[in-house]
């Protein structure tokens, strides 16, 4: 039988082809001109987990954990210990109890789920997630409390650096981002302070996200002939396009790292 070109597997397969088979799903943390998507992704999980200090034998919470490559770095990578993931996507929930066994993988909409947990983490983490949970507030509450004092909690998200334009706004939109949601850095490191952390450091990650993403979508259209209009490489090439208006009105992205007060 005829092997599958890249392309005819869904947005996933456009994103790997040529690349080491994974499952990641992100924007990817773009450090060398010759990264393939799956080590893009897990360069910026990996960024996560640095940040969060994470150490062998952590209670570890991960927030829409997709298909549970990242659950499976937070275990070989850091030693995690008790490994929960939250992910609303059904069938990436099961991918995700299947990749990892011993996990606890709850099929939820994140702030549902976090409802029902206890104070019982030593680091909740999210990677590029965290601009899809509303509203962000109420997320930095319930977060600070599964977390035991000291508890790390660290999460990339869009920053927007002055008001939005008329693009900006129309792409929030678009991607079901509310604007309320969308804010400076000296206003989010505010909310997470309200919340219940004391220490918070920010750390911006425009160009080697945004821009390298950018990047790398126009290196697949290339390579491999991919179309805006096809439907697989839709979503990739619309965001990839914007990313570079978008910067220019003022839209960013960072790396938060907040520690629960004791």
């Amino acid at each position: 039988m005829a092997g599958r070109r890249p392309g005819e597997g869904g947005e996933a397969a456009c994103l790997h082809a040529g690349g080491r088979p994974a499952a990641w799903g992100n924007l990817g943390l773009w450090r060398r001109a010759d990264d393939d998507y799956a080590g893009a992704c897990e360069a910026l999980a990996r960024a996560v987990g640095e940040a969060a200090a994470l150490r062998p034998g952590d209670r570890v919470l991960s927030l829409a954990c997709g298909a549970g490559e990242e659950l499976v770095l937070w275990r070989t990578a850091f030693g995690a210990g008790a490994l929960v993931g939250i992910e609303a996507d059904r069938a990436r929930a099961r991918e995700a109890a299947a990749r990892v066994p011993d996990a606890a993988v709850l099929a939820q909409p994140v702030l549902d789920a976090l409802a029902g947990l206890p104070q019982a983490f030593d680091a909740v983490l999210c990677v590029d997630a965290a601009y899809h949970l509303r509203p962000r507030p109420r997320l930095f509450e319930q977060v600070a409390g599964r977390l035991v004092p000291g508890g790390r909690f660290v999460f990339t998200d869009l920053v927007l650096d002055r008001g939005p334009s008329l693009l900006v706004r129309a792409a929030a939109r678009a991607a079901g981002v509310p604007h309320a949601d969308l804010v400076d850095l000296p206003t989010r490191v505010a909310q997470l302070r309200a919340a219940g952390f004391a220490e918070v450091v920010a750390t911006r990650l425009d160009e080697p996200v945004l821009g390298g993403f950018a990047r790398f979508a126009a290196a697949q259209e290339r390579r491999f002939g991919f179309r805006a209009w096809q439907p697989a490489w839709r979503r990739a090439a619309v965001t990839a396009r914007l990313i570079g208006p978008c910067r220019r009105g003022g839209l960013g992205y960072a790396l938060y790292a907040a520690t629960r007060a004791g």
